[in-house]
């Protein structure tokens, strides 16, 4: 589900820069709910952000993102650790499906 998306390049327009970038926050709230049921701070970073980005040298394309295990790990918390490392999984399966490079 996609629940918000910032294009990075309509406002870095206004100084000047013209990017093509745009960062799309997205999730399930099925598998957040495995992490927000433990802790509710996991919400700062569930759903999570991906980044998809043309290089304007190269014009290629890049994919990024955080992965969820390190974003959660100051919780502190082992089974909020847990579910996102299972997000995790889930995140490098759609980046390789997206991209079809390799994990």
């Amino acid at each position: 589900m996609r629940f918000f998306t910032a294009d990075h390049g309509a406002w870095m327009a206004r100084v000047g820069l013209n990017p093509r970038a745009r960062m799309y926050t997205i999730g399930n709230p099925l598998i957040a709910r495995t992490m927000l049921e433990h802790d509710l701070a996991a919400g700062l970073n569930v759903p999570v952000r991906l980044m998809i980005c043309e290089e304007p040298a190269s014009r290629t394309t890049r994919l990024t993102y955080d992965l969820p295990s390190s974003l959660m790990s100051g919780l502190k918390n082992r089974k909020v650790a847990a579910a996102a490392e299972k997000l995790d999984a889930k995140l490098i399966a759609l980046a390789v499906h997206a991209t079809g490079a390799e994990a």
